[in-house]
């Protein structure tokens, strides 16, 4: 019986752990907002590669803006690790803010 016990344990495992990558992958979908926001990107070159990289990347710049880093902490971390240029980095902030987390969007910021 034990070992019977820790068969289905592994199987509710497995499939927990199947379910955990593959759910949210199957039921993601683009938003309009997605879609106004990867194509404002695209159209200003400002794109990190995928719509789907870009806008996760948005998400956890919005984090980070609420965990207290600054507009501009976030436009150095995207001229470095995302190879944008400065305007880019501003550009992407900016679309993001303004679609993502708009209590960090200021007027001051060029609006799409």
């Amino acid at each position: 019986m034990k070992q019977r016990e820790m068969t289905i344990k592994m199987c509710a495992c497995a499939f927990g752990a199947l379910l955990a990558v593959m759910g949210p992958a199957a039921v993601a979908r683009a938003d309009q907002t997605d879609d106004d926001f990867n194509n404002f990107l695209q159209s200003h070159g400002a794109s990190l590669g995928t719509p789907a990289f870009s806008v996760k990347a948005a998400h956890a710049m919005c984090k980070d803006l609420d965990a207290g880093f600054t507009e501009r902490d976030e436009i150095s971390q995207f001229t470095g690790a995302h190879r944008l240029n400065w305007g880019q980095a501003q550009t992407f902030v900016a679309a993001a803010t303004g679609d993502y987390c708009p209590q960090h969007h200021s007027e001051s910021k060029p609006s799409k």
